[in-house]
């Protein structure tokens, strides 16, 4: 077999073999079911909470939170316990 015609063997299949790789050694992520259907999503995740901003916004978003799941609490109680007669 010529030096060219090796070269120009290996120059296609590094290709589908790089990617083979990357794909299984990508930061040990791959395979796993949880990480659903699209790509990225564990470093995703780390991207979306930088661009949240400070932590005090984080910290406002939790107490409004906090307070909409006790008004939703309170009106659950009151939806179940009967009415006085």
């Amino acid at each position: 077999m010529e030096l060219g015609t090796l070269f120009l063997l290996l120059l296609v299949l590094a290709c589908p073999l790089m990617m083979i790789w990357m794909m299984r050694g990508h930061g040990g992520h791959g395979g796993h079911a949880s990480h659903g259907a699209g790509h990225g999503h564990v470093h995703g995740d780390a991207d979306e909470m930088s661009g949240m901003g400070s932590l005090d916004e984080l910290r406002r978003r939790r107490a409004e939170l906090d307070a909409e799941i006790a008004q939703l609490e309170q009106a659950e109680t009151e939806t179940k316990t009967p009415a006085a007669v």
